[in-house]
């Protein structure tokens, strides 16, 4: 059975590859299972998956190096009930150090599959970053973006649809010079074709051997990480006029030019609405997603924000936009469950940097 660890910073569109990529081979006939992971506990990207007949688990409240056994049993749960082909397993985007602390325990411990890992990275995020050398994010934030490329061993360049020939030649060359001993290809993630190449790519490799572990400082990682405020929410919208997917995607669009005014930069931004619906943003894209589902006069949705910011911060952005919708659209809005907070210092269950243990 073949695991597909899949690393890359927040937003650079690694879901959306899984989700083609899992299409492509359901439709082809092939058992696939999927194991989504996050520090918070109420995954949008969870409930995509189950609305597209996904088999999936998750893994909670830590990245996969901190919650290794949880992860263990995640594969082997999928693997007694659905007995999948292949499984993809897609870390936090905040996590790095991926190889030394999941790949090579798993190589150890799991005889039973072979194992990959590939990094993806938003080609919009990189051009403003390394080529025009924008400060998007604290030094400490994107000390774990540059390890998380430093790491990689085949580098997925995501989202080239959404930029011109000029962006995509000005990353190749960057990448070709401080990158050349890294496989690197370019993908657009809503492309069968074009998700496909990244697929054959990864199935090709020898799974068995793994890429030397990262040189990391974990003291400034775990700062990183702490910049970094999560919130995670569930509501209920209620309109009176069976307006409601339609005025959860207003508040959403409202959130996300509130986040831009304030100037905080986003890690992600998402929704999900009558577990039909998925909206994304990130700090280069804006979503322009068609109400593609039924209207109703009550909508569930959930969202999740990591954005570079304090937790009160978030949490009181997000309950303004939406006292701002219910005047403006004269709607109610019920809040079920919600979470603010910043990640904890990452301590790794395993880590293991040649043969030996550490």
């Amino acid at each position: 059975m073949n695991l597909h660890l899949i690393s890359g910073f927040l937003g650079s569109g690694k879901t959306t590859a899984i989700q083609t990529a899992c299409k492509t081979l359901m439709a082809e006939g092939m058992r696939v299972g999927v194991i989504t992971n996050d520090q918070g506990i109420k995954l949008v990207d969870t409930g995509f998956f189950e609305s597209h007949a996904v088999p999936n688990r998750q893994v909670i409240n830590g990245c996969f190096c901190c919650n290794y056994n949880a992860l263990d049993e995640n594969i082997q749960s999928l693997i007694q009930t659905n007995d999948p082909d292949m499984i993809f397993a897609e870390s936090v985007g905040s996590c790095t150090d991926i190889v030394a602390t999941v790949m090579k325990p798993l190589l150890q411990f799991r005889k039973d599959v072979t194992v990959t890992v590939s990094t993806f990275a938003d080609i919009q995020l990189l051009y403003m970053l390394f080529i025009e050398k924008k400060h998007l994010f604290n030094d400490e934030v994107q000390y774990i973006y540059q390890k998380q490329l430093e790491e990689a061993e085949i580098i997925i360049v995501s989202k080239i649809d959404l930029v011109n020939e000029e962006t995509i030649s000005s990353v190749q060359h960057f990448l070709k010079d401080q990158y050349q001993h890294k496989r690197v290809i370019y993908v657009n993630g809503t492309s069968e074709e074009s998700t496909m190449q990244w697929l054959n790519l990864i199935t090709e490799k020898n799974a068995a051997i793994a890429p030397a572990s990262l040189d990391i400082d974990y003291d400034i990682y775990g700062a990183g990480e702490a910049m970094l405020a999560w919130l995670d929410e569930e509501f209920e919208l209620f309109s009176n006029n069976d307006s409601a997917v339609e005025d959860a995607v207003s508040l959403a669009n409202n959130i996300y030019r509130q986040l831009i005014n304030n100037k905080l930069s986003i890690g992600h931004f998402k929704l999900l609405i009558n577990q039909q619906l998925k909206i994304s943003y990130t700090e280069m894209h804006a979503a322009h997603i068609p109400v593609t589902i039924p209207e109703a006069a009550r909508a569930e949705v959930v969202l999740n924000a990591r954005v570079q910011t304090d937790p009160e911060t978030l949490r009181e952005i997000i309950s303004n936009a939406m006292d701002d919708l219910q005047k403006e659209k004269n709607c109610g809005i019920k809040v079920t469950n919600s979470s603010a907070f910043i990640p904890g210092y990452p301590r790794p269950t395993h880590r293991i940097i040649s043969n030996m243990m550490a």
